[in-house]
């Protein structure tokens, strides 16, 4: 009789991301996760296909936590500057955490495939709570400047070439 694990899904995760962290996206295995586990390698496999599944939804599951902090930070954001940082230190935390692991996850086939979709994704997400900020605090109602300052926030705080300050001139250009 197989045993029953509660959870399972939850601990297998568990397990990838301490590992993930601790020993590299390169080390990190199939097999050494359902090892911690205490499970067979192929009962990993019926919950992810590969372990570029099992880190992405390490990834989305950190990512959802980002996006729900940054939206209730967001809420109370009295105008576009401020809600706008707290956007930025948000997506660069996240940026920061995951840097060492987007080396070698990136180079598989499956991950540049699927990257259009993805980024998309986190556009349409910080631009949703962009727009909101803007009609509540600028009476801004025009979508598309949302979607264009979600672009800017992703490319400038995935690049260590930008700094804050001059992203910030350029918003108190658009909205003072």
């Amino acid at each position: 009789m197989p045993k029953i694990i509660a959870n399972l899904e939850d601990t297998i995760i568990e397990q990838a991301n301490i590992q993930l962290f601790e020993k590299g996206y390169s080390d990190m295995t199939m097999r050494s996760v359902a090892e911690a586990c205490g499970i067979a390698v192929g009962t990993v496999y019926n919950y992810y296909k590969s372990k570029d599944m099992m880190v992405a939804k390490i990834m989305l599951r950190d990512w959802n936590h980002i996006i729900e902090d940054v939206a209730l930070e967001c809420s109370a954001a009295s105008n576009i500057h401020e809600g706008f940082r707290r956007m930025y230190d948000g997506v660069v935390k996240f940026v920061e955490k995951y840097d060492p692991v987007w080396t070698q996850y990136g180079k598989e086939s499956y991950t540049r495939r699927d990257m259009p979709v993805q980024f998309d994704m986190l556009i349409s997400q910080l631009s949703e709570i962009l727009n909101e900020i803007l009609v509540r605090c600028h009476n801004e109602k025009d979508p598309y400047i949302s979607v264009f300052l979600a672009e800017v926030l992703i490319n400038t705080a995935t690049k260590r070439s930008f700094e804050y300050d001059n992203i910030s001139r350029v918003l108190h250009r658009m909205f003072d």
